[in-house]
């Protein structure tokens, strides 16, 4: 019997296993397969108890629900509301919002409406990175599972070849149907949010960037209402409040669910003059959130040291309510025994990832790979330290044959163009933008989600990350409809993330000549290997209504020529269906093209990157 032999380990491979001990903002919304039960089970236990009485619906005493999460930098405060929310969506239990304290805010009710309705466009379900959007579920649940909408009528909001005033004159008889349902009835909704989610079945970028610009509170323009004549202009004070409410209430009536609304980086406020002022007026909005939500949750999370700073000057019955149900310290230090679990953890990931299985061996065993005083030298540390503690140890293990390994080294060509042309598109994992503590290793992506100058490669570089944290707050996008300025965006930003690649990938874009109806990019991309390959990004936003889209499908395929294809639209592609749209997208498919949704939030993305550059 042969046994098979296996790879030495090298230093990257290993050390890449404790890589990224910093939660970004990016890594909330995807699940964590390191992630460790045992680390701070007391603020998990007590969340998950105040989370499951709202859930419950029974009659019971009005539960303090704001949470005040405070400890040293390093103890997971980010880490932390990330498991919380993987777990709380995993049983889907709750909607989560979440918001980092760091730009420059004049009225925080409008900030935190905005992050939150970003918030609701990420995946809900954190184990799949392609899946709905919280926003799609509660539309669904909405419209399917109430109750108040027939099969024929919700057919032909989503798929009838209706005129502006014949979709407005539907939109607006179903949701009086909805709030006048049973389910509904003592709800006392905000008739023009449901109207709003109501347009979003339609799955029409026209409609689908009005209706955001909507629920972000913003009036709409004579233009803008036009496309929209169901919904009010949103002119008004407190229209921000109005709205998180009504979302709030559509949420628990349709899934039995909680909003959770969690502030992070609190701390970063002391960067501003008037840093009391801004966290006493940040915290007065939360609570009107609170107020006028029973079934809201709160969770403020900000360093120990900045609460006692502010704690002493915010007004008294502010203190009452935040520490009401008790503040939760998120101690720094972690034991030998959690140290280890955490340590066990990114073995048996890198394991898995290495040979398709974890196993128990020296490879996962922190004691037997770190030697007997493991928990002595381990034990104490922040998961932070200890992670950076156990990189650098295993680099030095290792550092001959790293040497090695490096002057041996050759770059590869990339497996296949799609992969390239994912990253280059940002649809891997992100440079992040802020938070703490430990995350798995994110695949390397072309286009960071957050333009920053790496001090790591020159430490002379400026770091942009304060900038830019405050700028893509306080600008505004106005992402166009029109298509032809939806692909000059598309086209700049390939040409930043060719630049953000260095030397290691080439792309260079021009318009392809495929007439006005259907617009094309030609793009070429070129690995530092010399392995060049060329493709073509096409542009079909059409409504499936009417047969727009299938017209502007017939000449996508009329113009393939072999060549790889992706086929790109910023509202959901229609679902797969026994039609001839259907049957068009089987054909694109099987020729070796991709389908791409790239939603508004990533276009918006996109121009404020630009802009900022």
């Amino acid at each position: 019997m042969t046994a098979t032999a296996q790879p030495a380990p090298t230093s990257e491979k290993i050390a890449a296993a404790f890589e990224h001990s910093i939660t970004w903002e990016d890594d909330i919304w995807r699940a964590d397969p390191v992630d460790v039960e045992e680390v701070h089970a007391d603020a998990r236990e007590k969340f998950f108890g105040l989370l499951k009485s709202i859930a419950r619906k029974e009659p019971q005493p009005a539960p303090a629900r704001i949470m005040l999460f405070h400890g040293q930098s390093g103890a997971g405060k980010t880490h932390l509301i990330r498991a919380l929310r993987t777990s709380a969506h995993s049983q889907q239990l709750a909607y989560f919002g979440y918001a980092q304290m760091t730009p420059d805010v004049g009225s925080y009710a409008d900030f935190f409406l905005r992050r939150l309705i970003n918030s609701l466009e990420k995946n809900y379900d954190p184990h799949d990175p392609v899946g709905e959007s919280g926003l799609q579920r509660m539309t669904r649940k909405l419209v399917e599972e109430s109750g108040a909408v027939s099969a024929e009528a919700l057919e032909r909001l989503r798929d009838g070849d209706l005129e502006t005033d014949a979709l407005a004159n539907l939109v607006l008889d179903l949701a009086d149907d909805i709030v006048a349902s049973p389910e509904f009835a003592e709800q006392d909704l905000d008739i023009n949010i449901v109207r709003a989610l109501l347009y979003l079945q339609r799955s029409d970028t026209r409609i689908d960037q009005r209706v955001r610009q909507y629920l972000f509170g913003r009036e709409l323009n004579e233009m803008s209402q036009a496309t929209v004549p169901a919904l009010d202009p949103n002119t008004g004070e407190g229209r921000a409040f109005e709205i998180i409410e009504a979302l709030g209430r559509i949420m628990h009536t349709v899934d039995n669910a909680a909003l959770v609304f969690c502030i992070d980086q609190v701390e970063d406020l002391r960067f501003f003059d008037n840093s009391e002022e801004r966290f006493q007026r940040a915290v007065r909005d939360l609570i009107q959130i609170a107020n006028c939500l029973p079934t809201a949750i709160v969770v403020i999370s900000c360093l120990e040291d900045f609460y006692g700073q502010v704690r002493g000057v915010v007004a008294q019955s502010y203190i009452d309510r935040i520490e009401k149900s008790g503040p939760v310290l998120l101690r720094e230090a972690r034991t030998g025994e959690e140290a280890k679990l955490i340590i066990a953890k990114r073995l048996q990931q890198d394991a898995a990832a290495t040979s398709g299985k974890a196993k128990a061996s020296e490879q996962t065993d922190p004691i037997k790979f770190f030697g007997p005083n493991f928990l002595d030298e381990f034990g104490g540390l922040s998961p932070r330290r200890l992670l950076e503690l156990a990189q650098a140890r295993i680099k030095s293990r290792f550092a001959p044959r790293a040497r090695e390994v490096a002057q041996s080294a050759q770059p590869e060509a990339p497996s296949n163009l799609i992969s390239t042309l994912a990253a280059a598109l940002g649809f891997g994992s992100s440079e992040p933008s802020a938070g703490s503590q430990p995350t798995t290793n994110p695949t390397p992506s072309a286009a960071p989600e957050t333009p920053v100058a790496s001090n790591d490669a020159d430490p002379g570089a400026p770091d942009y990350r304060d900038v830019w944290d405050r700028f893509s707050t306080a600008f505004e996008a106005e992402v166009a409809t029109d298509d032809d300025e939806l692909l000059d965006v598309m086209s700049a930003s390939l040409s930043l993330a060719s630049q953000e690649w260095g030397d290691d990938v080439s792309v260079t874009v021009a318009p392809a000549e495929l007439g006005e109806d259907l617009p094309a990019l030609e793009m070429t991309v070129t690995h530092a290997s010399g392995f060049s390959s060329e493709a073509r990004v096409l542009l079909c936003n059409r409504p499936t209504q009417g047969g727009g889209l299938k017209r502007q499908l017939d000449k996508v395929l009329q113009t393939l020529d072999g060549r790889t294809c992706f086929m790109l639209r910023a509202s959901e592609f229609p679902p797969s269906r026994k039609n001839q749209t259907a049957q068009g997208f089987r054909k694109f498919r099987d020729g070796g093209g991709r389908t791409l949704h790239v939603p508004l939030r990533e276009w918006e993305r996109m121009m404020t990157i630009r802009e900022f550059h």
